[in-house]
Formats: structure tokens, C-alpha cells, sequence
């Protein structure tokens, strides 16, 4: 190809829908992922946890080695 390579008018607009294309696409995708990620932190559940507060947690004995678990 030479340096002054001239595309046809037709390659050059069906390259400049297909760009834009893409562009709209991508701007699709990021709003849809904003919403999700809104709505998403609507669900979760904060909870604030004092030093005093009791918890009670359930330890599998194949997780811990022999008396490991007496301190807890």
C-alpha cells in the first residue's frame, strides 16, 4: 500500500457505524453495571458490632487440630 491509500466512502462510513456502534455499546454496559452495583449496595446488610458483644460461631472439628479450640 502506498502512503496516500484513500479509503472509499462507503469503507470510511461503514468503519465510522461501526465505531460508533461500539462506543454506544460500551456506554450501555456502564450504565447498566453502575445501576447493578447501586442496587446491589441497597441489599447489604451493615451492621455495627461493639467490643462487648457476645457471637456464636460454630467450629468444625476437622478444621482444628486436637484442644486448638479451647481458647475460643
Amino acid at each position: 500500500m502506498s502512503p496516500h491509500f484513500k479509503m472509499s466512502d462507503s469503507v470510511e462510513s461503514f468503519t465510522c457505524k461501526v465505531h460508533n456502534l461500539f462506543i454506544k455499546i460500551i456506554k450501555y454496559i456502564q450504565a447498566n453495571n453502575e445501576q447493578y452495583k447501586f442496587r446491589a449496595g441497597l441489599h447489604k446488610y451493615h451492621n455495627k458490632h461493639n467490643v462487648e458483644d457476645y457471637f456464636m460461631i460454630q467450629i468444625r472439628p476437622e478444621r482444628c487440630p486436637l484442644k486448638a479450640n479451647h481458647k475460643l
